[in-house]
C-alpha cells in the first residue's frame, strides 16, 4: 500500500481511538452503558488502493469499503461486539457521531469545572467572613448576593485570581479600564485577562447544563439506534 492510504488509514485509527475514550468517560446510558466503536474494512477494499493508490479513507468509505462499527460495553463487563452493533458510514461517523462525543466531553468539563468554581468560592467566602455561615433569612443570603461596589444583586460575579475578591461583571470592566489592580485591596491584575478570572454562577444553570448534557446523550443514543444492524456473520 501507498504512503497516501497508510496515512489516511492512521489517521482513520487515532479518531477512532479518540472517540472510544472520551465515550468511555463521559458518553454513558441510563444503564451505564457506554458505546465503543472499531473500523471495518470491506475485502474489497484493499483491491480498491492497489488500483487508486491516490485515494484516501473517506472516499473509499463514500464507496461503502470502509464502515465504522458500533457497539456497547455494558457496567456488567460485557460487550455486544459481534452480536449486536451498528453500522455508521464515514461521513456519519465525522459528520455526527465524533462531533457529538467531542461535545459531550467538553460539556462535562464544562459542568465539572462550573461545580468546583462554586465549590471553590464557597469555601473563600467562609474563610473570608465566618459570620456568614450563620446566614439564615433571605434577606442575608440577598445582602450575600449584592455587589460591594455598586450594591446590585447579582448571582453572576468575577471573582478576581490572587486576592479572591468578587464583583458584579459590570462593575469589573469598568473598573479594569481605569486600573490594573483589585479595587478592595489593590491587589496588582497586570497580565491578568478576563479568561484568567472565574465567575461565579447560580446553582439553576449548572442544573440546566446538566439537563442538556443528559438530552444530548439521550440524542447521540437515539440516532445510533437508527443506523442499520450489521448482520450477524454465519457460523
Amino acid at each position: 500500500m501507498r504512503k497516501n492510504y497508510k496515512d489516511s488509514v492512521k489517521s482513520l485509527e487515532a479518531d477512532i481511538q479518540l472517540a472510544n475514550t472520551l465515550a468511555m468517560n463521559c458518553v454513558k446510558d441510563d444503564d451505564g452503558s457506554y458505546i465503543q466503536l472499531r473500523v471495518d474494512f470491506s475485502p474489497a477494499a484493499h483491491l480498491f488502493f492497489n488500483l487508486f493508490p491516490w485515494a484516501d479513507c473517506r472516499m473509499a468509505g463514500a464507496l461503502g469499503l470502509i464502515r465504522v462499527f458500533i457497539y456497547k460495553i455494558y457496567a456488567n463487563g460485557k460487550t455486544s461486539m459481534h452480536l449486536l452493533e451498528r453500522k455508521a458510514s464515514m461521513r456519519q461517523f465525522y459528520g455526527f457521531v465524533l462531533p457529538s462525543i467531542m461535545q459531550l466531553q467538553r460539556g462535562i468539563t464544562d459542568l465539572d469545572e462550573r461545580k468546583q468554581k462554586e465549590i471553590w468560592f464557597a469555601s473563600y467566602s467562609r474563610k473570608d467572613n465566618p459570620k456568614k455561615e450563620n446566614l439564615s433569612d433571605a434577606a442575608d443570603v440577598e445582602r450575600e448576593a449584592e455587589c460591594e461596589i455598586c450594591m446590585e444583586t447579582t448571582y453572576r460575579r468575577v471573582v478576581l485570581p490572587g486576592c479572591n475578591h468578587s464583583l458584579c461583571f459590570k462593575c469589573y470592566r469598568d473598573w479594569n479600564e481605569r486600573a490594573r489592580s483589585c479595587p478592595f485591596c489593590r491587589a496588582s491584575l497586570k497580565g491578568v485577562k478576563l479568561t484568567d478570572v472565574w465567575i461565579l454562577i447560580e446553582a439553576s444553570d449548572i442544573i440546566d447544563l446538566a439537563k442538556i448534557l443528559k438530552e444530548n446523550t439521550k440524542r447521540l443514543f437515539m440516532y445510533i439506534e437508527k443506523l442499520p444492524l450489521v448482520p450477524i456473520p454465519k457460523d
